[in-house]
């Protein structure tokens, strides 16, 4: 296993971290029994993961992942969860109780002590910006000094915020110690606004959106390539039209899944990709991306040259 230091945590990680939620949903979402994903969990620890990102959105992510982890050394994982702190569509945040509330349900459900990474996640108005910093950000550095968590991270609304403004803006304000951050082959957006400042204040960076859908079903993502090229964002005719990225396959990339994991493990700046998976078969598929040879340069060089001007909520 390779392991990266998450920025000034100082925490040394698994470049390949275990998710909960995404379109599996911990097994929720296709009726995965329960004790099929505390296997998946055991085996994760065994291959050295050694990350687990959960929340209390992601249904019963939390509770099942406690139970999983139960009897496990606690010094032998690390576990993030998160709390959407925006709320409506203008102005508003939650309240600071609901904050309070949301960790210590968390470390109830998750059957610990102590959260090694808190995330506050979102799409925070400009106005609502201001008030994260004045009502929240008390609050959190009050129960980071209780002990209740170690680092404060942030997450986005990736569905939204392609060009990840409410990270860049806390990023720019030195707020937190580790970022989640939406980073894949097509959207390389976060190489220029996310991870120059994570460099800068040395900031851990957490990938999501990494696969998704775009890349495990090709007929989306000639959909998404498609609509691109509608909007001038990518040449027409730059790509083929009906296998836009089969040229990226070959030199130890045999699936655009593993093009994927590779293309995001490959950049320095990157601390841990998530994984979403339900299966060890793909869990140990997608450590084996990460874990071998990157992708040629040149064809990361294409890639980025192909798809610099993207700044778009892709990845579904």
């Amino acid at each position: 296993m390779i392991y990266r230091r998450l920025g000034r945590t100082g925490l040394e990680v698994s470049l390949l971290s275990l998710g909960t939620g995404g379109p599996n949903q911990f097994g929720q979402a296709s009726g995965v029994p329960e004790s099929d994903i505390h296997r998946l969990v055991h085996r994760a620890l065994d291959l050295g993961i050694n990350l687990f990102d959960s929340s209390p959105g992601y249904g019963d992510s939390e509770l099942i992942l406690g139970r999983a982890l139960k009897g496990v050394p606690r010094d032998h994982y690390l576990v993030s969860t998160k709390m959407r702190i925006d709320a409506g569509m203008w102005d508003d945040v939650v309240t600071p109780e609901a904050v309070v509330k949301s960790v210590e349900n968390s470390l109830r459900r998750l059957q610990v002590s102590e959260l090694d990474v808190f995330l506050v996640a979102g799409w925070p108005k400009p106005r609502a910006y201001e008030r994260i910093i004045d009502e929240l950000l008390p609050v959190l550095d009050r129960l980071r000094q209780q002990g209740r968590f170690r680092y404060l991270g942030a997450s986005e609304a990736s569905r939204y915020d392609g060009a990840h403004e409410w990270l860049a803006r806390g990023l720019r304000d030195d707020l937190f110690d580790v970022v989640m951050v939406a980073y894949n082959m097509i959207n390389q957006c976060a190489e220029r606004e996310v991870f120059p400042l994570c460099r800068k204040n040395d900031v851990g960076t957490m990938i999501i959106f990494a696969v998704r859908k775009l890349f495990n079903r090709p007929e989306r993502l000639k959909e998404v390539i498609a609509a691109l090229q509608k909007r001038s964002l990518i040449a027409q005719g730059a790509l083929p039209v009906d296998d836009p990225l089969g040229w990226v396959l070959g030199d130890g990339a045999d699936s655009l899944i593993d093009a994927a994991y590779k293309f995001c493990a490959g950049n320095e700046d990157v601390s841990t990709v998530l994984t979403g998976t339900n299966s060890i078969d793909h869990l140990q598929e997608n450590l084996g991306a990460v874990s071998g040879p990157p992708l040629a340069e040149e064809m990361v060089e294409q890639l980025r040259f192909l798809f610099q001007g993207i700044a778009q909520p892709i990845g579904n």
